[in-house]
């Protein structure tokens, strides 16, 4: 690897001594904020956010602090003369460049209160650095304040394009601080975070933050982001209490309409984790659905968008059904609006209270609380979609809730294909995370063959009825593979079954963690 720094007029270590704040975060008023001395690395690959880059190079030269700016970028860049631009990739992967910041931090750690590694696209106001001050005060040895990306809209409206997908509030983590309110949101990614010096300290003795790039739970551009929570011993905590002042603004707004959430929306999400923290209403969820894998592969979806595959196969002449798993509640709406009464069971309380605005059935709890308030319920048809993997031993769960399905009543069942081409040739060669696919421990996933499910589905006490294959993967280079069986080329199915007579109670030896 090859480096060279373009040289600001002022050196990477301040000549002049300056004074530290006694207690960092205790006082941050304006009047004493130029004393805090910030470094700022910024990772920047290309051309392409030039433009963004040098306004937030101007931004940071406004604040009132003494604030030094370094560039990490592949190539020679032509910036102000006070920048320090790095050249050089810290692995042969391009997508290793963000991971460059982290030995520029640990060799200045002496010399600086703040550490500020951001994106080339993160516009970051002087107000988010004084909220982190304050709130950093409050906060406890291995928790940091985070921040949460932002687009604004042509008519001005605010969206969060971190909130999407699997993502979603821990409702048992929302807790006081001070004054000030926290939870935790499963993604950590921001493109930005803010250290101070005990906690770049400490995240360094941890021997993990200076590891050479790699993936983790997420990709490598998002890793170097990401790894002082997922495994420096820390953890990324929003203040929720006062989360705009926590706002910084992903300024190309590429993801408005692709993915996120309106602030409005999550605002009610977090007027919930307020309610949770005030004792007036419970925290719970239904079952664990994070994989301890890559993020984007077998999660399961908090805003999944109705699919037609599986409306169709809902039975016309159904009253009642039961919705096991439910999201944001986008597909229940519907099954609503069609004339059925739907009860849903949340993937978990906070969700679960944006699915009840929207007037539906809710019932709140873990599987086995469910299962115990259904009691003597019984529905014409049960819905589970992308949610059998992400169980323990879900042929368990199947048998019990067999027991709210109607005699002849239907169950529509969806999931990830294992057997998807492209995945079993990963998990035949034993490549990054398939090699622990099988192993639920390590990765939080069950991995099912369709006819294991069929099997399983057999002795819970239903019939298979049909089997439908869709999401296909057929790259325009290789076009015969549209007529491949589904098994290999398509990356989703649903079966529909119906209860044909009791279930197999001998199935396992594991009696699954219901009671859990």
């Amino acid at each position: 690897m090859k480096s060279h720094r373009h040289t600001p007029d002022r050196p990477l270590s301040p000549d002049s001594e300056v004074e530290v704040l006694p207690a960092l975060g205790a006082s941050s008023s304006p009047q004493n904020l130029h004393r805090v001395r910030v470094l700022v690395a910024i990772a920047s690959f290309g051309e392409k956010n030039l433009e963004f880059l040098k306004k937030i190079i101007r931004d940071y030269r406004g604040m009132a602090m003494d604030i030094h700016l370094v560039v990490n970028s592949e190539a020679s860049k032509s910036l102000d003369p006070g920048v320090e631009v790095i050249v050089g990739l810290p692995g042969r992967n391009p997508h290793s460049l963000p991971f460059a910041h982290k030995r520029i931090f640990a060799e200045n750690m002496e010399r600086y209160d703040l550490f500020v590694y951001s994106e080339d696209d993160i516009g970051v106001t002087e107000q988010s650095i004084h909220a982190f001050l304050r709130v950093a005060a409050d906060l406890e040895p291995d928790e940091i304040a985070g921040h949460v990306r932002f687009e604004r809209g042509q008519d001005g409206t605010v969206y969060l394009p971190d909130v999407h997908g699997p993502f979603h509030w821990r409702p048992e983590s929302v807790r006081c601080r001070g004054s000030y309110t926290i939870a935790e949101f499963t993604n950590e990614h921001a493109g930005f975070y803010i250290m101070t010096q005990a906690q770049l300290r400490r995240a360094i003795a941890s021997g993990k933050y200076l590891r050479a790039p790699y993936e983790s739970r997420y990709s490598m551009l998002e890793t170097a982001a990401t790894d002082p929570y997922t495994c420096c011993g820390f953890r990324k905590v929003i203040c929720i209490s006062a989360l705009e002042e926590f706002l910084i603004h992903h300024m190309p707004n590429r993801y408005i309409g692709v993915m996120g959430l309106p602030l409005a929306v999550v605002n009610e999400q977090i007027q919930t984790l307020r309610m949770i923290q005030d004792g007036h209403y419970r925290s719970t969820r239904l079952c664990e659905v994070e994989p301890k894998i890559l993020q984007r592969n077998w999660s399961k979806s908090y805003y999944e968008e109705p699919h037609q595959e599986l409306l169709r196969m809902v039975p016309r002449d159904a009253e009642t059904i039961l919705s096991i798993g439910c999201g944001w509640g986008a597909t229940e709406v519907i099954l609503t609006q069609r004339g059925y009464h739907v009860t849903a069971l949340p993937l978990d309380s906070v969700i679960g209270a944006s699915v009840a605005r929207q007037g539906i059935e809710v019932v709140n709890g873990t599987l086995a609380e469910c299962l115990r308030s259904l009691s003597g319920r019984k529905f014409d048809c049960v819905l589970m979609s992308n949610l059998l993997h992400l169980l323990r031993d879900p042929w368990s769960v199947l048998r019990e809730y067999n027991k709210l399905v109607k005699n002849d009543g239907i169950l529509i069942i969806s999931g990830y294909n294992f057997d998807f081409l492209p995945h079993l040739l990963q998990r035949r060669l034993g490549r990054g995370d398939y090699r622990i696919l099988g192993d639920y421990d390590q990765s939080g996933v069950s991995p099912q063959g369709i006819s294991s499910v069929e099997w399983g589905l057999q002795h819970a006490g239903f019939g298979v009825e049909s089997t439908h294959w869709f999401n296909p993967f057929v790259p325009k280079r290789l076009p015969y593979l549209r007529h491949w069986p589904g098994q290999l080329v398509k990356r989703n199915w649903a079966i529909r079954a119906r209860r044909v007579g009791s279930c197999d109670t001998h199935l396992s030896n594991d009696p699954f963690s219901l009671s859990h």
